[in-house]
Protein backbone atom coordinates (compact mmCIF):
# COMPACT_ATOMS: atom_id res chain seq x y z
CA UNK A 1 0.00 0.00 0.00
CA UNK A 2 1.25 3.49 -0.84
CA UNK A 3 1.36 6.29 1.73
CA UNK A 4 0.74 9.90 0.75
CA UNK A 5 1.69 12.89 2.90
CA UNK A 6 -0.59 15.93 2.66
CA UNK A 7 0.13 19.21 4.43
CA UNK A 8 -2.51 21.95 4.42
CA UNK A 9 -3.29 25.22 6.15
CA UNK A 10 -6.70 25.17 7.81
CA UNK A 11 -8.77 27.59 9.83
CA UNK A 12 -8.15 27.27 13.56
CA UNK A 13 -11.75 26.74 14.64
CA UNK A 14 -13.97 23.94 15.97
CA UNK A 15 -15.15 21.33 13.47
CA UNK A 16 -12.29 21.58 10.97
CA UNK A 17 -10.72 18.26 12.02
CA UNK A 18 -14.09 16.50 11.67
CA UNK A 19 -14.61 17.97 8.19
CA UNK A 20 -11.14 16.94 7.00
CA UNK A 21 -11.36 13.40 8.41
CA UNK A 22 -14.84 12.84 6.95
CA UNK A 23 -13.60 14.05 3.56
CA UNK A 24 -10.94 11.31 3.56
CA UNK A 25 -13.43 8.71 4.84
CA UNK A 26 -15.94 9.48 2.06
CA UNK A 27 -13.20 8.84 -0.50
CA UNK A 28 -12.19 5.55 1.13
CA UNK A 29 -8.77 6.68 2.40
CA UNK A 30 -7.44 5.38 5.72
CA UNK A 31 -5.72 8.03 7.86
CA UNK A 32 -2.41 6.54 8.99
CA UNK A 33 -1.31 9.55 11.04
CA UNK A 34 -2.35 13.14 11.63
CA UNK A 35 -0.62 16.09 13.28
CA UNK A 36 -1.79 19.66 13.80
CA UNK A 37 0.42 22.56 14.79
CA UNK A 38 0.32 26.34 15.10
CA UNK A 39 1.42 28.84 12.45
CA UNK A 40 2.52 32.44 12.74
CA UNK A 41 -1.14 33.39 12.14
CA UNK A 42 -3.21 32.43 15.22
CA UNK A 43 -6.30 32.04 13.02
CA UNK A 44 -4.64 29.25 10.97
CA UNK A 45 -3.13 25.83 11.78
CA UNK A 46 -0.97 23.49 9.72
CA UNK A 47 -2.44 20.01 9.41
CA UNK A 48 -0.22 17.17 8.18
CA UNK A 49 -1.99 13.94 7.24
CA UNK A 50 -0.52 10.63 6.08
CA UNK A 51 -3.06 8.45 4.27
CA UNK A 52 -2.98 4.92 2.89
CA UNK A 53 -4.24 4.90 -0.67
Amino acid sequence: MTNHLISVLVENKPGVLARISSMFARRGFNIHSLAVGPTSDPDMSRMTVVVDA
